[in-house]
Formats: C-alpha cells, sequence, structure tokens
C-alpha cells in the first residue's frame, strides 16, 4: 500500500464491510503516511485483532514493486482462499458469496473481478472512473463470454492459497512489470482456468490535476500495448480493439473533412457511450434495485463522453513520447518482453530521465 489521500478511508472501508476477513497489508518502511495511515486505523481493536502487518524494506530497482511485496507475503498467509486487493479497492462482503459456487470446483482456477468506480470525486479523478466504468465491463465480459479471457483484473482476484504455494507464482513473474497480465499468462500455463465473475471492486483513484491524468492514462495505454501484443487474435480485434481505434481513426480524419463529418463522428462517440451505460445498467440492474444510487448516475455521461473524445489524443501522445512512466513514485523506461513489458536493464539511464520532458 501507498499514502493515497484516501487510504485511510479505503482500507477501513473494507474493514467495515467484512468481520469475517483477515487482512495482511504490506507497507513501505520509507513511506511515512502510509505507516501512520494504518497506525490511526489500528487504534481501532475491533479492525487490530483482524489484520496483520509487514513494514518491508525499499524494492530493489530491476523487480516489480507490488510482486515483490506479494512474494513476501505468500508463506504468511494461513487461510485457505487469498484475496489480493489493491489498497484503493473497496469490496462488496455481499458479494464474495457468489464465489461459493466454486468451492466445489476441484481444478485449479483464478476468480477475477471487475473494477467499477462510484462516489468518485474531483474532475480528473471522474474522468479515469469514466474510462474503468465504460470499458471494464465490456471488454472482461466479452473476451471471457468468447472463452479469450487472458488477462485478469490485477485490483482484484481470488484463488487457493496452495496454488499460489505451488507454482511460487510470484517469485516466477517478479521481474516482470505488468503483474496481472503476467500472473494470467503464468498460471494459464499451468492448465489454471481464469474465471471472470460479476463481482465488482470499487477502485478509488485520486488524480488531482491533468498532468497526473494524462500520465496515468498513458501507463495504462503502455501495458494495453502489451496484451496486444501478447493476445492479438480476430476476436481481440472486433471485440476491443476496432472500438477503441476507428472512433479515434474517425475523428481524426472528420477534422479535414469538416464540420459535417464532424458532428456525425460527435454523434457516434454519444451512441457508443451510451451503449455502454445501457449494458451496465442491464448487467447490474439488481445492483440499482438494492442500492438504487451510484450504478446509474445521469451525471456520469458527460464524463463518460469526455472521456471518450480525449482518449484519441491520449493515444497519439502515448504513441509520440518515450515509453517512461511514473509507478509506485519509481520513474521507469520500459521495453518490450516476449510477452510484457519489462524493466530496463540499463538502471543507470533512468537516473538521468527527465520525465518533465515527456509531457
Amino acid at each position: 500500500m501507498s499514502g493515497d489521500t484516501r487510504l485511510e478511508d479505503d482500507l477501513s472501508a473494507n474493514l467495515k464491510n467484512t468481520d469475517d476477513i483477515k487482512f495482511i497489508w504490506l507497507v513501505d518502511k520509507s513511506d511515512c503516511l502510509a505507516r501512520q495511515t494504518v497506525e490511526n486505523i489500528l487504534k481501532n481493536k475491533n479492525y487490530s485483532s483482524r489484520v496483520e502487518v509487514y513494514y518491508l524494506d525499499d524494492v530493489p530497482q530491476e523487480v516489480n514493486p507490488k510482486v515483490f511485496k506479494l512474494s513476501q507475503a505468500v508463506k504468511k498467509i494461513k487461510t485457505e482462499y487469498t484475496v489480493i486487493l489493491d489498497d484503493d479497492a473497496v469490496i462488496d462482503r455481499k458479494k464474495l458469496d457468489e464465489l461459493s459456487i466454486y468451492e466445489k470446483d476441484k481444478a485449479e482456477w483464478i476468480v477475477t473481478g471487475i473494477p467499477y468506480n462510484y462516489n468518485i470525486k474531483g474532475f480528473y479523478s471522474k474522468l479515469i472512473s469514466a474510462f474503468i466504468n465504460s470499458n471494464s465491463i465490456f471488454s472482461y465480459f466479452s473476451m471471457s463470454f468468447l472463452k479469450e479471457n487472458k488477462t485478469i483484473n490485477g485490483m482484484f482476484y481470488i484463488l487457493r492459497t496452495d496454488i499460489l504455494k505451488k507454482y511460487s507464482a510470484f517469485e516466477e513473474i517478479k521481474y516482470w512489470l505488468c503483474d496481472d497480465l503476467a500472473l494470467a499468462t503464468y498460471l494459464l500455463s499451468k492448465n489454471v482456468k481464469i474465471i471472470q465473475s460479476t463481482i465488482f471492486c470499487n477502485v478509488r483513484n485520486t488524480v488531482p490535476n491533468f498532468r497526473k491524468y494524462i500520465l496515468l492514462m498513458k501507463r495504462w495505454l503502455l501495458f494495453s500495448n502489451v496484451y496486444m501484443k501478447n493476445a492479438f487474435s480476430i476476436k481481440f480485434l472486433f471485440i476491443i480493439l476496432l472500438p477503441v481505434f476507428l472512433p479515434a481513426i474517425l475523428l481524426f480524419l472528420s477534422f479535414y473533412f469538416g464540420i459535417n463529418h464532424f458532428i456525425m463522428i460527435i454523434v457516434l462517440f454519444v451512441g457508443k457511450v451510451g451503449l455502454f451505460h445501457i449494458v451496465r445498467l442491464f448487467i447490474y440492474q439488481s445492483e440499482i434495485q438494492k442500492k438504487g444510487n451510484f450504478f446509474h448516475k445521469a451525471d456520469e455521461l458527460p464524463y463518460e463522453l469526455a472521456s471518450e473524445f480525449l482518449l484519441p489524443f491520449i493515444l497519439v501522445y502515448t504513441l509520440l513520447t518515450p515509453p517512461v512512466i511514473i509507478w509506485r513514485n519509481k520513474k521507469l523506461e520500459l521495453k518490450m518482453g516476449k510477452y510484457i513489458m519489462k524493466f530496463n536493464d540499463y538502471l543507470e539511464k533512468l537516473e538521468s530521465l527527465d520525465v518533465s520532458k515527456t509531457f
């Protein structure tokens, strides 16, 4: 976990939402804000009895920070099942009961959830939320329906603990940057099946300004590029790639052909946003009936439209600038591995990179 401004709210929410789940929190020794946040939360004795905290040394430069921490925690897990949860993800305990249908499945599996953001504050945070909400459900469910799901939602997934230990999963992927795709690829090679559930987790990214928004989107697009190179198929082309790139191409062409074409493209963007919104309403109609508030707010639609309109320009920016990202307070230059992006071998070069020149 890191010292995000919403860290205390998110961690507390997960503890409030559950009473029969034990947590292991992995904290950097050097992250003073995160350490203080943990201490504040654990003053509540009702929570402290369910939480084990491990303070870890700084991660070596060539190792994935998240996977490095997880690999150290696996041996400390004593429960039959393990849920991996990002520090900005909030789960609904009642929804986890849906996983009981897989208990009798003797095959080896990993169940992944759907990121869905709500109750988000701040303009740029809402733009990120709009991007996630309008794309994640359609992408994950479509590929799962076609039996083409080759990755997981790294923010929330569950599997039997013995699978992690049996295959030394995190140890095997610790040098890969894109950990969700790496884990999925590795487990698939061991004949562990990926199950896409309808369980949502609320991922509440805090994005304070335009620059942070652009850099976060760039990081995700670079990671998406890895998936395209690793898992390209005809189904992927028509279900995922064309819905993203075709509107972008048409938008730029409309600047050349004139205002009438531009208006037609705007109508296309509005139609796509509206269609995806209706699909989400259909998928989560039971949640709407129970909670009746956050899943169908009409005021989310302008953010989703703005996100769709900005995406083509961010794609161009990502293609034209060096593959440098800021991730977990580390400045990284990326290169393509066989399957996914690896940390750049020339670590000395990273120290001389000026990220401000990439934006």
